[in-house]
């Protein structure tokens, strides 16, 4: 007759319960995050321009034009062509391009301005925000320093639908607009997925704090 297995040593034991504990908040936060996104951006986020209300503000978030070896980024060259849209659509009377300007050979809004130019924009209908460093900051401060109340936020769907979330949270009328995504692979699309379910979690924590942009300056008023 075989001994009964001894107990796990304590020091296991309670790595596991922090372990348990941890994945549980997780979870709850993720779960928070996503209702909370939801509940905000019901029904506001489109997929073509004809839906979105008239005379206000186009917002584009910016990403990196090229991904590795100088290849162009798919979520980059679909979100241009979905806000040229928009202008053409006749729904924004201007359209505000913000984004990360980390470096001199790394400038997010100047590319932005530069592709949606060629795509038929007209120059002084675009506006550059460089201190566009994450979602909240480019939401909060085409509000806070631009002046923005009526919002057409462009970028892919989850990404729409957060932006969307955070604008009204802090009570800016806002609707999303849904850049083009179906030549994403699986496993891009995946890898997107789960960095959009972190991002909630992240926006969630920007809620609770009621956090101020990182960079804020003297209001500069659109000139449309």
């Amino acid at each position: 007759m075989s001994n009964a297995p001894s107990r796990l040593p304590r020091w296991i034991r309670t790595a596991l319960t922090l372990v348990s504990v941890m994945l549980v908040l997780i979870l709850l936060c993720v779960g928070l995050a996503e209702s909370w996104t939801t509940l905000l951006s019901h029904g506001r986020c489109h997929d073509k321009p004809s839906a979105c209300r008239s005379n206000a503000v186009g917002l584009v978030l910016g990403c990196s034009k090229y991904v590795s070896r100088g290849r162009s980024n798919y979520f980059y060259t679909s979100r241009m062509q979905a806000a040229a849209d928009l202008w053409h659509s006749g729904k924004v009377r201007g359209i505000i391009v913000s984004g990360d300007n980390r470096a001199m050979n790394y400038n997010e809004p100047r590319d932005m301005k530069n592709s949606l130019i060629q795509l038929g924009v007209p120059a002084d209908r675009i506006v550059c925000d460089f201190a566009g460093i994450c979602t909240y900051d480019s939401v909060a401060r085409a509000n806070q320093i631009f002046g923005a109340n009526q919002l057409i936020i462009v970028s892919q769907e989850g990404h729409a639908e957060r932006a969307v979330a955070i604008a009204r949270h802090l009570d800016i009328e806002a609707e999303g607009l849904n850049a083009e995504d179906s030549a994403l692979n699986r496993r891009a699309k995946l890898r997107a997925w789960l960095r959009e379910r972190g991002a909630r979690v992240s926006m969630l924590y920007d809620f609770i704090t009621n956090r101020t942009p990182h960079h804020l300056g003297n209001p500069e008023p659109l000139p449309f």
